[in-house]
């Protein structure tokens, strides 16, 4: 069955699945009034709502051409996500389902099980490319996407230099004019809710010439319409707030390969670790004593 790429593509679906049976079409016309709610729910939660069994909602989400519950909820949060709101995601504060399974802890594991084609991928040896030969790579991000930067900031910035953050309120955000083209890579990290100030700085950038890279969670990112490459890492949504254990562990992959590619890497660890013991950055007991 062909990947989704619309609402209205995920609407069929539950649309054909409900003409097979009178317990389908129960659950299709819940659906059709409740699509939101149910990207909350457990597998129970929507059979109690529905007044349907767990196993008859199974059968349902098989029809639709889904391995189980699962796989049906994870594509339905990937169409509706952008509209949940913070107060809404307090469900996620007690989860129905039980302890041993919780719903943050599930989604987390899909997602890394996901990788392995996501590292091997043609976009990810592009993007190690551009940042190992780039002479500028700005690391660009807004609200809570943002707060991935400044690690990848830190562990680039141990590997080569050139490796710049903007930030809406920082300089490079608002003075971006002039940058060469030829020498500058700008890697967005754009994950939901997406913010329109980072949308609109990255395609100012893009129409002014500059390539733009993203890591976002979907083929169907705003940031589709213009950043080449593009690494589609998926998010967690079962909390409070979005987890970006997936992303995180792509950033450290990618560093780990851009170093790969840089010459002289272990001379420039060598020399930052030298100096680090010079000036006793890290704790121990031998600098502790010394300074009794």
């Amino acid at each position: 069955m062909k990947p989704l790429q619309s609402i209205e593509g995920f609407m069929d679906r539950i649309r054909a699945a409900s003409s097979e049976s009178t317990t389908h079409q129960q659950i299709g016309d819940y659906l059709a009034l409740h699509l939101r709610e149910a990207s909350f729910m457990s597998s129970g939660d929507l059979a109690k709502a529905v007044g349907v069994s767990q196993a008859s909602i199974t059968r349902f989400c098989h029809s639709m051409g889904f391995g189980g519950f699962s796989e049906f909820v994870h594509a339905l949060q990937e169409f509706v996500r952008e509209e949940w709101r913070a107060p809404e995601r307090t469900v996620y504060l007690r989860p129905s389902i039980p302890d041993d399974a919780d719903p943050l802890l599930a989604q987390e594991v899909a997602n890394l099980e996901s990788l392995p084609e996501i590292l091997d991928s043609e976009p990810m040896t592009r993007l190690v490319n551009l940042v190992a030969t780039k002479s500028r790579v700005i690391l660009a991000g807004a609200r809570i996407s943002s707060t991935l930067i400044p690690y990848a900031a830190y562990c680039l910035g141990k590997i080569r230099s050139g490796i710049e953050v903007a930030t809406p309120g920082t300089p490079l955000w608002d003075n971006c004019a002039g940058w060469n083209p030829e020498d500058t890579v700008i890697v967005g990290w754009v994950f939901p809710r997406y913010s329109r100030a980072l949308m609109e700085w990255l395609e100012a950038a893009h129409h002014d010439g500059l390539t733009v890279a993203a890591f976002t969670d979907r083929w169907m990112s705003p940031v589709m319409a213009f950043a080449d490459p593009v690494l589609v890492v998926p998010v967690a949504t079962a909390s409070l707030f979005d987890s970006y254990v997936a992303p995180m562990f792509v950033m450290n992959y990618l560093v780990r390969q851009v170093a790969q590619e840089l010459p002289g890497v272990r001379l420039r660890l060598e020399q930052l670790e030298e100096r680090d013991q010079r000036l006793q950055v890290y704790w121990s007991r031998t600098n502790t004593k010394s300074k009794e």
